[in-house]
C-alpha cells in the first residue's frame, strides 16, 4: 500500500488541513483502518480502493470512528488520485462512493498545487433551534446570547454531516467547547457537529465533540454554513464566496463555496498542496 500526506485549503505546504490518503487494492478490515487513521493521527484519514475507471470506494475515519461524510478528505482525495493516477491530465473528474451516497468531484493542475472541486448536493433544513435550547448551547460554548447576531437562529443544515450553525456578531475568538456532554446536546437538535460562524467576516470554528481538537478547515460544515447565509441573505451563492477558518490553530485556510441556481446543490472548492509520499512496508 501507498501514502499521501497532503494539505488542503492551502496551495502553500505546511498549511491548511493536513490530511492522510492511503491507496489499497485488497479489502482492509474497519479495525485496520481504525488503527491506521490513529497511527497517523491527522484530523481525518481516507482510505481508497479502485473499483473502476475513475471510481473509487472510499471511507473516512478521524481518530476515533468512521464518518459517512467529510469535505476536505473528499478535496484531498481526488487531487491525489489526479497526482499518483492520471499525472499527465490538466484535469479529472472522479466518482467517490462514500458509505451512504456518491460525489463527484473534480481537480485541476496549477504551477505545484491542485485546485479540486466537490458538488455536496442540495443542502437539508433540518431545522431552527429554539429561544431555551439556543441559550444552553451557547454557555456550552463559552458564549452568551449578547454574541449572537441579531434576528438569525441557530439552525441545522446538512451537506452529508448535520451541522448545528450558531451564528455570531462577536465572541469567534472566545469560543470553546467547555462541557463534557456536546454530543448528546447537540443529539436533541438531531446535529453532529457545532459550526460557530461569524456572520459578518464569514469565518467560522468547529471542533471534536470534546473539545479536544480544533479542527483546522472543515469541508463539511462549510456547505451548510453557506447554505445558511444564503438562506438569510448574507451571501449570494450565485457567486463563490469565501470562508475562513484555522486562524486561532495557526494555519489560516480558505474555503470556496457557490450554489447551482438551477438545481440547488452546493460545492466547495479548495487548493490541495501534496508534501509527502510513502508506502507501508
Amino acid at each position: 500500500m501507498k501514502y499521501y500526506h497532503v494539505d488542503v485549503f492551502s496551495s502553500q505546504a505546511l498549511s491548511g488541513n493536513g490530511l492522510t490518503v492511503i491507496f489499497h487494492e485488497d479489502e482492509l478490515s474497519e479495525q485496520t483502518m481504525q488503527r491506521l487513521a490513529q497511527e497517523f493521527k491527522q484530523f481525518e484519514t481516507i482510505f481508497l480502493r479502485q473499483t473502476g475507471e475513475r471510481s473509487f470506494r472510499a471511507r473516512i475515519f478521524t481518530v476515533e470512528e468512521e464518518l459517512d461524510f467529510a469535505g476536505h478528505p473528499i478535496l484531498g482525495a481526488v487531487s491525489t488520485i489526479h497526482q499518483d493516477i492520471y499525472p499527465r491530465e490538466g484535469s479529472i473528474s472522479v466518482q467517490l462512493e462514500l458509505n451512504h451516497k456518491i460525489v463527484r468531484a473534480d481537480s485541476a493542475r496549477k504551477l505545484d498545487y491542485y485546485e479540486a472541486i466537490m458538488n455536496q448536493g442540495t443542502p437539508h433544513y433540518i431545522g431552527t433551534v429554539d429561544e431555551a435550547a439556543a441559550s444552553e448551547l451557547l454557555a456550552a460554548l463559552n458564549l452568551s446570547p449578547s454574541h449572537r447576531y441579531p434576528g438569525l437562529p441557530l439552525e441545522v443544515i446538512s451537506t452529508g454531516l448535520p451541522y448545528l450553525i450558531i451564528p455570531l456578531a462577536s465572541g469567534l475568538e472566545q469560543a470553546a467547547i467547555v462541557v463534557d456532554d456536546l454530543e448528546e446536546r447537540l443529539g436533541k437538535v438531531q446535529a453532529k457537529f457545532v459550526y460557530v460562524l461569524d456572520v459578518a467576516n464569514k469565518e467560522g470554528r468547529t471542533w471534536d465533540n470534546l473539545g479536544q481538537v480544533e479542527d483546522v478547515a472543515t469541508g463539511s460544515a462549510a456547505g451548510p454554513a453557506g447554505a445558511y447565509l444564503q438562506k438569510w441573505k448574507r451571501c449570494d451563492l450565485s457567486e463563490r464566496i469565501i470562508l475562513e477558518q484555522g486562524r486561532f490553530v495557526g494555519r489560516p485556510s480558505l474555503l470556496y463555496v457557490h450554489m447551482d441556481a438551477s438545481t440547488g446543490d452546493v460545492y466547495v472548492s479548495g487548493e490541495v498542496k501534496m508534501l509527502v509520499r510513502g508506502e507501508f512496508l
